[in-house]
């Protein structure tokens, strides 16, 4: 009576272990991979990163100069009206470029951090990498952001004051409009 009894034990022993095995498999499988990065860090402590803030602070300092000019005029003299009025278009005026520029920094730099991750989740086999800021809590083995720190690094992002171009395209947009209505003219006259 024992030996049929581990004879028919050792069979489903077997089967369920197999069972169990396919379970652990199936798992396994249906659970993405999932990584966290602090995109913040990488914004700041990034080599674009850094460069962004200098590029910024070199127009910052370019627009104080001009602003500390007009200042020293008027305090030579306090009734100069001129002085006064441009003051408060070259504040007016600086103000916002600072605001234009620093947005298209930031947005050159979340650019290029997020073709990096992209990238990076690709190659990794991620199907999903959250931004730190995002979770609520997390175990450290899934933070990679030292990884992309370092793929960030190696970009190269050219910064460029957007402000000049922005001035010289409402100039040239009028032009293509003038010389639409003479080719008109011109097509009607030839009919």
């Amino acid at each position: 009576v024992t030996t049929m009894r581990i004879r028919f034990f050792m069979p489903l022993a077997l089967l369920l272990s197999f069972m169990l095995f396919a379970c652990q498999q199936g798992d396994n499988n249906a659970q993405p991979k999932v990584a966290v990065v602090d995109m913040a860090r990488v914004m700041r402590d990034s080599e674009p990163g850094k460069a962004g803030v200098k590029f910024l602070e070199s127009l910052q300092g370019d627009m104080q100069t001009k602003l500390n000019d007009i200042q020293q005029r008027l305090e030579a003299n306090p009734k100069d009206a001129e002085a006064q009025k441009e003051l408060q278009a070259v504040y007016m005026s600086a103000q916002q470029r600072m605001q234009v520029e620093q947005q298209n920094v930031v947005n050159l730099l979340y650019d290029a951090i997020q073709r990096v991750v992209n990238t990076y989740r690709t190659e990794k086999g991620y199907a999903v990498i959250i931004s730190t800021e995002a979770v609520a809590a997390f175990d450290s083995k899934s933070d990679v952001t030292n990884e992309v720190l370092d793929l960030v690094n190696k970009q190269k992002l050219d910064f460029k004051s957007v402000t000049p171009e922005a001035e010289k395209a409402p100039e040239a947009a009028p032009a293509p409009k003038a010389e639409t209505p003479k080719d008109d003219k011109a097509a009607k006259a030839k009919k």
